[in-house]
This record gives structure tokens, C-alpha cells and sequence, in this order.
């Protein structure tokens, strides 16, 4: 049987969309939504769009998992630098988590304050001023930040294994083949 030398195509496809639909919703999120005021008209529909692509994250996250237990993949990397190796193993893992945290303590958030029920037409119950009140906004703005910083370790090491390392590990996670 031959090494399998890159994740396979299904795995590849959900990362780079999971990537760009979390960008999203973070940019949505902290940058759009946190400082729109309750009574701005595009308010109503923006966190329609931010909930709906936060459970399709928490859903593509879902199957990202299983098809990535099911699928045989690339040997882990090794490096000279075990730290390192530990590190970059630990941010995925991380990653994975605080996507999932992300989604249900939003979740959290749209049950406990009927957001739900009033996107969707199905609450006579107003729009809250702010959500800062709510226990599961202070939860979810905490996992939204640590998730970004994540992210942001990730993607310098991927970056410094591309230009820097120019070592193959990025390839594992591209359509491209260097």
C-alpha cells in the first residue's frame, strides 16, 4: 500500500470553505454586527445571515470532522523542532474545539435571547438594544477572540512552512502540487 501523501480532495475542499465562511462570520460579527445599533434596518438581516453561516460552519465542522477520521491521511509532520510539532498539533485541535465553542455558545446566545424566534418571524418580542446583558455574548465574543488569534498562529505557521521553510507541508492541504 502507498503513503498517502496529501489530505484527501473532500478534506481539502471543507478546509478552504470552512476557512472562508469563518472569516465571515468573524468579520460579520466583530467587525459589522457589535457595533450596529438595534434599530439600524440591516441589523435584522445581517445576524439572519451571521446565524445561518454559523450553523453551516458548525455543520461543515461536523463533517470535516468525520470525513477526516474516516479518510486515510498523510503521516504527521515531524520537523527538527518537537516543540514546534507539539504546538502546531495543539492548534489544530484548538481549532477544531473553539469552532465548535464558537457555534454553541452562539447558539447559546439566539436561544437565551429569542434571537431565533424574532429573525425568523416567529416572536412578537423586539430586537435587544445590545446583547451585552447576556452571559452566552460575553462566552461568545471570549471564543470568537481566542479563535482569531488561533487562527492567526495557524496561519503563520503555515505561512512560515511556505516561505520560509519552503518544505512540502503546505501541499498536503493544496489542490496545487508543488
Amino acid at each position: 500500500m502507498s503513503e498517502v501523501k496529501t489530505y484527501h480532495p473532500a478534506l481539502i475542499t471543507l478546509h478552504w470553505l470552512l476557512a472562508v465562511a469563518i472569516f465571515a462570520a468573524l468579520g460579520l460579527g466583530m467587525l459589522v454586527l457589535d457595533g450596529m445599533q438595534a434599530t439600524n434596518p440591516s441589523k435584522l438581516g445581517l445576524l439572519q445571515v451571521h446565524v445561518i453561516g454559523g450553523i453551516a460552519i458548525l455543520l461543515l465542522t461536523v463533517v470535516r470532522l468525520i470525513v477526516r477520521i474516516r479518510m486515510p491521511a498523510p503521516a504527521p509532520f515531524v520537523s527538527d523542532n518537537r516543540k514546534m510539532d507539539k504546538l502546531a498539533s495543539g492548534i489544530h485541535h484548538l481549532l477544531y474545539l473553539l469552532v465548535i465553542l464558537a457555534a454553541a455558545s452562539g447558539m447559546a446566545l439566539a436561544f437565551s435571547s429569542d434571537l431565533i424566534g424574532i429573525l425568523f418571524g416567529h416572536s412578537p418580542t423586539p430586537l435587544p438594544r445590545d446583547f451585552e446583558d447576556y452571559a452566552a455574548h460575553k462566552a461568545h465574543g471570549l471564543v470568537t477572540s481566542v479563535l482569531l488569534f488561533a487562527i492567526i498562529v495557524h496561519v503563520a505557521g503555515a505561512l512560515k512552512h511556505r516561505f520560509i521553510l519552503k518544505d512540502e507541508l503546505f501541499s498536503r492541504m493544496s489542490f496545487r502540487k508543488d
